[in-house]
């Protein structure tokens, strides 16, 4: 598990909403072949709390293996853009660096 030890240190969450058990669900797949949409709508959430909290730190992990690489892809196809408006780092065997395009 990875640490961050920092003050204003935000972990991005999303998930899936359960109306019956009334919680968010990271875990849950639903097929809807919607992915690309709603990273989209995430990264523009991202950018708005980023245009009002300029100093702090947003993290992300996928709640599974493939879904950390699924972000990881996701950066990679717009990393020309995100590149010139933040300085995204990775974590990679126990160790933080510079997030490189094609590295897990």
């Amino acid at each position: 598990m990875f640490q961050y030890r920092t003050k204003n240190v935000y972990n991005l969450g999303f998930g899936d909403f359960d109306p019956s058990t009334k919680e968010i669900s990271d875990l849950t797949t639903t097929n809807n072949l919607d992915t690309k949409k709603v990273l989209f709508t995430v990264a523009r959430a991202v950018l708005d709390f980023m245009d009002k909290h300029p100093h702090v730190i947003v993290m992300a992990k996928g709640s599974t293996a493939s879904r950390t690489r699924l972000y990881q892809m996701g950066i990679a196809e717009f990393w020309e853009d995100i590149q010139e408006m933040f300085e995204v780092k990775a974590y990679y065997r126990d160790n933080w660096g510079s997030f490189e395009k094609g590295k897990n």
